[in-house]
């Protein structure tokens, strides 16, 4: 019986923590006002990457951000063990990974914190729960340092080379 109320007294505290832990994580977000405008048409690229056939249009606190057609994404990085948490092609994560994805990597002048801060707005904005929203969130914050390319020039030949792919193989299908 002691095993029991032992595993069950565990089980509390670690409630407990979890439930302060993103109260105090949720606490340090920084409010932005988001919105995704214009949301460009999808195309897949190879096996779980896709990439943007039009500019997707944000507004953060009414202003303008940018992600470029032939942009390639793969949504959010999650690993396929943890698809049964969250799968990354969930209709409401698509448009923040996307702004995400392309941010980490064409950073501007925002810092990795802004970044995810907005990230986690735009989840918002999409319609995903406070409780999906801060695990996209806490999972960035703790996962997302590697992918993070600070004081990067977004050079465009990537996105040349995207395009370049996408041209031929819409004009092999008529």
């Amino acid at each position: 019986m002691s095993k029991i109320k032992n595993a069950m007294v565990i089980t509390l505290g670690i409630l407990i923590i979890t439930y302060f832990g993103c109260a105090m994580m949720f606490q340090e977000i920084e409010t932005y006002e988001v919105d995704v405008i214009e949301k460009s048409p999808l195309f897949p690229y190879q096996e779980y990457d896709y990439l943007t056939t039009e500019d997707t249009i944000y507004n953060i606190n009414k202003e303008s951000s940018v992600v470029p057609a032939f942009y390639r994404t793969d949504f959010a990085s999650i690993p396929k063990v943890l698809w049964f948490i969250d799968a990354p092609y969930k209709s409401s994560f698509v448009y923040p990974s996307i702004w995400h994805d392309y941010n980490y990597s064409c950073p501007e002048k925002r810092t990795r914190k802004e970044i995810d801060d907005m990230f986690f707005w735009l989840l918002r904005n999409e319609g995903n729960s406070l409780y999906s929203s801060l695990k996209m969130y806490i999972a960035v914050r703790i996962f997302g340092r590697s992918h993070f390319t600070e004081n990067s020039v977004c050079e465009e030949i990537v996105v040349q080379k995207e395009k370049e792919y996408y041209n031929k193989e819409n004009s092999n299908h008529g």
